[in-house]
């Protein structure tokens, strides 16, 4: 905790100048900027001003606009000075805080500065008082460039320097926090969000120094880290690109930041199915891993190519690249990732049907996991061996597991892994008919993720709703849902989540008898799975489309499509291949002798 005399002090210079501008500012509209870099700083500020300023003839307000959708500043602030008391006599200064979360700290032109500047005007009239923003250093950057008539106004800027120790407490809290990311609500998050931006204004922006250039890098990785778990694709992408810029050299401090941020990019666009450019950025971040000879971060970058592998259908070379990283985590003797690599290979095998296999690589899993005490690790595999009980049929051994990591997520306070839980009791309460059960945990679940930001997983379970909507013949509440889903996954930039919500309303609207309307849904469909690589779900939408096209008196379209659904599903060894088969045959006769 940086003491409020210590700041003050540092900053005396800016300090009397601040206080001589709201002593002697005309009464009409006046306009001050206070850099400021960091809530604290701003706050010791505001009370040290309340506390000059309490028996003078200078009434100060202190006014909060920190609504990140704001756009126009002018007609909020008009509402909330009718609100002000005033104090007869005495000259009314208006203290501002909170403008940065809708200026934004990078990316394009802010709508609120946008409106700042076309109503400028307007402003001496409708707010003839002198008005004092504090802003941060970037935000206050951005007021100049995009609202520049509003900046002309400016009759000062009091500059405050943050003290070396509140930096380094931010620090703290952000790069080197202990506390796992999923276990922060919404709220937290964007408290966190909030504190690395002011972080990094910190940093010299022109400074070419090494460390300076790791820090502001880090930074912006982090960054780009929440945006994405927040679902702003495009914030996200812009975070990671700083930070890429600024480890464009060959030291070896810059290239390490450098492949950390390729991995995590990676991560971000396989989750919007932008498998192809997820798959070059892994490359990336591996070949400049085995240049600096970081052989853990290899093992990591290989694991999540075998993830993409697996998810394109290629279970030999997804196999392949696990073998290759788990030979490095036993090599180096990195237990943990060792501990992942077999739980992920569990998944394959019991995608290809190997339960047993499956159990063992979990069983080894989860000996690691409890060997060193990673609860959150060991809540995930007890979280899959509960899917591995459920599709054996075992459901109250499923339910028992399930509870196991719940109790554990909660323990440990990932809400993430909470609501993920959730949503998988939901299924198997769904499977055993206790509908009301299921949706009720599908509730719980939607709350928690709406709680963290995590549209994602939102998105999801609004699916899984849809889902039991329509199985009760509510078809108009499921189009609903799914057509919420549909918004999110649009909104994300998540391709293969949107293929499969399509493919879901394209089965309703054959259900409802509206063939064409099914058949275009399938077709757009299946134009995602075909540019992504999905061929899981493709197979599924070749199948209906083969049907349907069929019935529609296109035949020989319709089998083109079954074969290669057939072929398909023969290649994932799919269980669905005879029902494909018989569907198939039953459209063959259906050809002209």
């Amino acid at each position: 905790m940086v003491p409020a005399s210590d700041f003050l002090t540092h900053n005396q210079a800016a300090w009397q100048q601040l206080c001589t501008f709201v002593d002697f500012a005309a009464e009409r509209l006046t306009l001050g900027f206070v850099s400021v870099n960091f809530a604290p700083d701003r706050q010791i500020i505001l009370q040290a001003l309340h506390d000059r300023f309490e028996h003078s003839d200078v009434q100060v307000v202190a006014l909060d606009f920190s609504d990140p959708q704001l756009q126009f500043f002018q007609d909020a602030l008009v509402r909330q000075l009718a609100l002000v008391q005033r104090q007869e006599g005495r000259k009314l200064v208006l203290l501002i805080t909170g403008l940065e979360q809708s200026i934004g700290m990078m990316g394009d032109y802010p709508p609120l500065l946008r409106d700042l500047n076309f109503v400028r005007d307007a402003f001496g009239d409708r707010v003839p008082h002198p008005l004092v923003l504090f802003l941060p250093d970037q935000a206050l950057t951005r007021v100049a460039r995009f609202a520049p008539d509003f900046w002309a106004w400016e009759l000062g800027v009091f500059k405050f320097a943050t003290l070396p120790s509140r930096v380094t407490e931010s620090y703290q809290f952000t790069l080197e926090s202990d506390r796992i990311r999923e276990g922060l609500d919404l709220q937290e998050r964007r408290q966190r969000l909030d504190l690395l931006q002011r972080l990094l204004m910190e940093y010299d922006q022109k400074s070419e120094s090494v460390a300076d250039r790791k820090a502001r890098a880090s930074i912006y990785n982090e960054l780009g880290i929440l945006y994405r778990d927040l679902g702003e694709v495009d914030k996200a992408e812009d975070a990671f690109r700083h930070g890429l810029r600024l480890t464009s050299s060959t030291e070896t401090d810059l290239l390490q930041v450098r492949a950390e941020i390729l991995h995590k990019w990676a991560i971000s666009k396989a989750d919007t199915g932008e498998i192809d450019a997820a798959i070059d950025l892994y490359q990336q971040s591996l070949e400049l891993k085995e240049q600096i000879g970081d052989i853990k971060g290899k093992a990591a970058t290989l694991h999540q190519l075998a993830i993409l592998k697996a998810n394109q259908g290629d279970i030999p070379g997804a196999i392949d690249l696990y073998q290759q990283s788990l030979e490095i985590e036993e090599q180096i003797g990195n237990i943990q990732g060792k501990a992942a690599t077999l739980h992920n290979m569990a998944i394959l095998k019991a995608n290809q049907g190997d339960i047993p296999g499956a159990i063992d690589l979990y069983q080894q899993s989860l000996e690691i996991k409890e060997q060193i005490g990673n609860i959150k690790g060991k809540a995930a595999t007890l979280h899959q061996l509960a899917i591995l009980k459920a599709n054996q049929g075992d459901i109250p051994g499923a339910i028992d597991l399930y509870q196991q990591s719940l109790e554990l997520q909660e323990q440990i306070g990932n809400i993430q892994g909470k609501a993920a839980t959730l949503h998988q009791l939901a299924i198997l309460k769904a499977n055993q008919g206790d509908i009301p059960g299921a949706i009720d945990l599908y509730q719980q679940s939607l709350e928690l993720k709406e709680q963290i930001g995590n549209i994602q997983g939102k998105a999801a379970t609004l699916h899984q709703l849809a889902s039991l909507k329509a199985n009760q013949g509510d078809i108009p509440g499921a189009i609903d849902l799914y057509q919420q889903s549909l918004e999110i996954e649009e909104q994300i930039g998540n391709i293969q989540g949107k293929a499969a919500t399509l493919h879901e309303l394209g089965r309703l609207k054959a259900d409802q008898g509206d063939i064409p309307g099914a058949i275009d849904l399938f077709q757009q469909s299946l134009e995602i799975t075909e540019q992504i690589g999905d061929i899981q779900v493709k197979a599924a939408t070749l199948w209906w489309l083969g049907d349907l096209i069929a019935q529609q008196g296109n035949v020989e379209t319709g089998i083109a499509y079954l074969e290669e659904s057939v072929a398909i599903c023969d290649h994932l060894k799919s269980p669905h291949a005879p029902g494909v088969r018989a569907v198939l045959e039953r459209v063959r006769r259906l050809r002209t002798p």
